[in-house]
């Protein structure tokens, strides 16, 4: 692979633009940059976010392990849609016009939005078309039995294991829909409200069925007090859940998941926690 610029807050330039091309084309363009030769907040925010999805230090600079993974990535996409009948041109791992001409064609076939990334219900179609589980249709429920067999199991210890440590904890969701994720995502961004999450539909666990919120309850009546959610999320990570009071960008309360080493990614592909 060619020798290409480390880029950080305040870099401008051509490769600026290709970065954010990439980053935006994948479907990472959580913040809404533009996409311009300008290295702003927003696009570090975006880097560190990528970086955290594969596993990288977190340090919003796209250096060489960076632009490494993002291009695999793309190249990934590219030889996804030539094997799919479309053409995105040869795979260099620029997310260019050709590419987005693909992706939106891919699009229109398949009924999607034609945004000309690789949003998750683009990848699920383009990776996984014979999913068979049809996540992605289930409704929102708190019931433990719409988690994976496992994280339900976990679940439902945590909620003994607060009983014996003299905290209630109840359940809020279980399995959440990707429709209701999607507008969860659109609060602070295009509908009213703060910005709760970085996740789409198709990119929270919850829309795997291997995550779940839950909260204390304190006389009788849910709580927002912050030492019981703290003593909750001990006792989560006690049992082996990781919990989103410990992450490193939204800090996410309630939420509890096991993600099975596996990405969101990963599962839009096609892979699935071990039965």
């Amino acid at each position: 692979m060619q020798t290409l610029p480390t880029l950080k807050l305040g870099s401008q330039g051509s490769y600026v633009r290709k970065l954010k091309m990439n980053l935006a084309g994948l479907g990472n363009n959580y913040t809404g940059f533009v996409i311009d030769t300008i290295f702003d907040v927003k696009t570090k925010k975006v880097v560190e976010n990528f970086q955290d999805k594969v596993k990288l230090t977190r340090d919003g600079i796209a250096g060489p392990a960076t632009w490494s993974r993002l291009i695999e990535k793309v190249i990934i996409v590219q030889k996804k849609l030539t094997a799919r009948g479309y053409n995105p041109g040869t795979p260099d791992g620029w997310f260019g016009p050709n590419t987005t001409t693909a992706t939106k064609i891919f699009q229109r076939d398949h009924g999607l939005y034609d945004e000309g990334i690789i949003n998750p219900r683009t990848r699920q179609k383009l990776f996984d078309p014979s999913e068979k589980e049809n996540f992605k249709g289930r409704p929102t429920s708190n019931n433990l039995n719409t988690l994976d067999p496992y994280v339900s199991f976990l679940a439902r210890k945590l909620l003994q294991l607060g009983k014996v440590n003299n905290l209630d904890i109840m359940i809020n969701v279980a399995f959440r829909s990707w429709d209701d994720q999607d507008k969860l995502y659109a609060a602070g961004r295009t509908m009213p409200g703060a910005i709760v999450t970085n996740a789409r539909g198709g990119e929270s666990y919850h829309n795997w069925g291997l995550a779940f919120d839950a909260s204390p309850i304190i006389n009788g009546k849910l709580s927002d007090d912050t030492a019981a959610f703290k003593k909750m999320g001990k006792l989560g990570e006690q049992l082996g859940l990781e919990w989103g009071g410990s992450f490193k960008s939204i800090v996410d309360l309630p939420h509890f998941q096991v993600t099975f080493g596996l990405s969101n990614e990963d599962l839009l592909n096609g892979k699935r926690p071990p039965k």
